[in-house]
């Protein structure tokens, strides 16, 4: 489509830089996305792999965590659960990747989940918990992960907008502006040859 410009040279002058800058552009931007795609798979791939292992952790601690249970009473456990010191703190720091900014998020644990009264065994309580603190880690890692992932997404989506306004609106509308304009100053080149032309003859004439 036409841009709305006069067909001067100094027109065709500035629509030509902004030709070269719209190209250039174009370039910059489709690398950009290329890069962000291969950096959205990288994590993608290493997400699915952690979470398939944070999957089978995670099975088998609820399992030994129902055989522990399963041999005690309900006040038994209430009693266990009931002396707990155990704190969550979560924090968080941004960081950028690819002009991609997102949240990495850390966890710190404190105190004990449970208490010992004489009916329980200590090294079997430490061992569960011990794995379910680790794997309180590796779900916090995991958020961290799907929340990079999400936000490359929507760069990625960016990206690509920009990308296709360029390459499928700007740019052909440029290349046709520029081809209209330099068409239209050859043709009044031609015009005025033509004109000189005449006067000339006119001129010999007389």
């Amino acid at each position: 489509m036409l841009l709305n410009v006069n067909p001067t040279r100094m027109e065709l002058l500035r629509l030509r830089d902004r030709l070269i800058l719209a190209e250039r552009g174009h370039k910059l931007l489709k690398e950009k996305l290329e890069g962000l795609m291969r950096n959205f798979l990288d994590v993608a791939n290493q997400f699915i792999k952690k979470r398939s292992d944070f999957d089978k952790e995670f099975s088998n601690l609820i399992k030994r965590y129902y055989i522990f249970t399963s041999a005690y009473s309900q006040e038994e456990l209430k009693l266990l659960f009931s002396g707990s010191s155990f704190t969550i703190n979560l924090s968080s720091k941004e960081i950028s990747i690819m002009n991609v900014h997102y949240p990495v998020f850390s966890l710190k644990t404190e105190g004990q989940a449970f208490s010992y009264p004489y009916l329980f065994t200590e090294t079997s309580l430490d061992r569960v918990f011990i794995d379910f603190r680790r794997l309180l880690n590796k779900m916090v890692e995991l958020a961290s992960i799907q929340q990079e992932l999400f936000l490359i997404s929507l760069e990625i989506s960016r990206v690509r907008r920009r990308v296709n306004a360029l390459e499928y609106v700007m740019i052909p509308n440029l290349i046709e502006t520029v081809k209209y304009i330099t068409d239209k100053l050859e043709e009044l080149e031609r015009e005025n040859i033509v004109r000189l032309l005449k006067v000339k003859d006119i001129i010999s004439e007389h």
